[in-house]
């Protein structure tokens, strides 16, 4: 064999025998250990302070999903959601029910995505008690509202009554509007969707509370969330049976309001919206504008910053544990923001990363009790900067759903040794 050849063959074999033995980063049997395990280093805890606050600015606004109705607990107190839409034409256009229309009905739809209530259902379905005023004045299309609006309302009722909903994976509330409704566009040309929303404004959305509190998540982006109207139109001697749909989803402007009348310690947030209630035994997270949580860990930052100034953060969870007291149902995720001396807040980087926001990252562990965030990024800058101006944690989703929780403080005495902690492993 010639020596060329022998000498290709030896370095191709040595190549092959050096790929097949390096060990590539791999995700498998990620899940079956705990993250910190897989670190060498010291392993060690920060404990902090904690207060909760008022939620004073909830964008509601162009939201796919909203909240109508009431939700109670004894812990939280109840809070209400209101929905206020604009009516629109489809595609923007203008629309005409001339002479040679005749409207035989307008059927407003929405459809469920949940149903929120301490008490059962009944043999698969649900009453739901809708109250439905037209707006005195429309949402504006180029407007932020926020949880704390509202819109007045004339006294043009077009519905009220019970509305049996059936309980299903595809859920559709659907009723009548009166003939008040039918009256405003009958043998009336609308020349634009913008003309015909000034002319019927739109409609303030509520579920009466009839003794039993229920909240229902409509779903706007649905094609049954819709006000379709069924009518002939005469076309000679011909009679052709008709329906047109105008717009009450996700592209009309829209927004949810919510009150919230607050119970026990929550109660100062009813007269009192800039104070806050101290965190050391327990911390109060609720949706619909209610209330968020603050977290410190400056002290613990400052000093572990002068004893270790070269520190690196290889790996750090923040853990959220379940207080005694919570409601059963629980909210599936929390997520965690940085805060700014401005008053800014923005999400912790470790929520951008595609990677390592995954997995049990803000979502509830019911084998530990305790939600669970990796906060590894975010932990690594504090104990650069050597300050914390503060992590404000709130819940994913709290303008879809009604869950609360409550979480341990940060005192471990009162906790039973479990408080709020970010535990790490570091390296210098």
């Amino acid at each position: 064999m010639p020596k060329r050849f022998l000498y290709f063959a030896i370095c191709l074999s040595a190549f092959l025998i050096l790929n097949a033995c390096d060990e590539k980063e791999s995700d498998l049997g990620v899940d079956l250990q705990d993250p910190s395990t897989l670190y060498e280093g010291i392993v060690d805890t920060a404990y902090g302070t904690a207060v909760t606050v008022y939620d004073d600015s909830l964008l509601t606004s162009g939201q796919s999903s909203v909240l109508v109705g009431c939700y109670s607990d004894a812990v939280f107190g109840t809070s209400e959601g209101i929905y206020y839409t604009q009516i629109t034409t489809a595609n923007d256009a203008g629309v005409v029910f001339d002479q040679n229309s005749t409207i035989d009905s307008v059927v407003l739809s929405f459809a469920v995505s949940d149903i929120h209530t301490s008490a059962s259902g009944s043999k698969g379905y649900r009453d739901l008690h809708f109250e439905i005023y037209q707006l005195a004045e429309s949402p504006m299309k180029d407007t932020a509202y926020y949880a704390t609006d509202e819109l007045a309302v004339t006294n043009t009722c077009l519905f009220n009554d019970l509305v049996r909903v059936a309980e299903s994976d595809t859920m559709v509330a659907s009723m009548k509007l009166g003939d008040n409704f039918i009256a405003q566009i009958s043998n009336h040309s609308f020349g634009s969707s913008a003309e015909f929303a000034d002319a019927v404004k739109g409609m303030r959305v509520r579920l009466v509370n009839d003794g039993t509190p229920v909240m229902a998540t409509l779903n706007l982006a649905a094609s049954n969330t819709r006000i379709r109207v069924y009518y002939k139109y005469v076309n000679g001697d011909e009679t052709i049976s008709r329906t047109y749909d105008f717009d009450v989803s996700s592209s009309a402007p829209h927004f949810n309001g919510y009150r919230n009348n607050f119970a026990g310690p929550l109660a100062i947030f009813n007269t009192n919206k800039n104070d806050s209630i101290d965190g050391s035994r327990y911390l109060y997270l609720s949706p619909m504008g209610g209330t968020n949580v603050r977290l410190n860990f400056d002290a613990f930052v400052r000093q572990f910053h002068q004893e270790h100034p070269y520190a690196i953060i290889h790996y750090a969870e923040l853990l959220l544990p379940v207080a005694d007291i919570t409601p059963a149902d629980k909210p599936g995720m929390i997520v965690a923001l940085k805060c700014y001396n401005d008053g800014t807040v923005v999400n912790i980087p470790d929520m951008y990363d595609a990677y390592t926001s995954s997995g049990f990252d803000g979502k509830y562990d019911s084998d530990n009790g305790y939600y669970r965030l990796r906060v590894t990024q975010h932990f690594q800058k504090l104990v650069k900067s050597g300050m914390d101006l503060g992590t404000l944690l709130l819940i994913n989703g709290r303008r879809s759903s009604a869950l609360r929780t409550v979480i341990n403080g940060c005192d471990a005495v009162t906790t039973g040794n479990n408080p709020v902690r970010i535990q790490f492993v570091y390296s210098e």
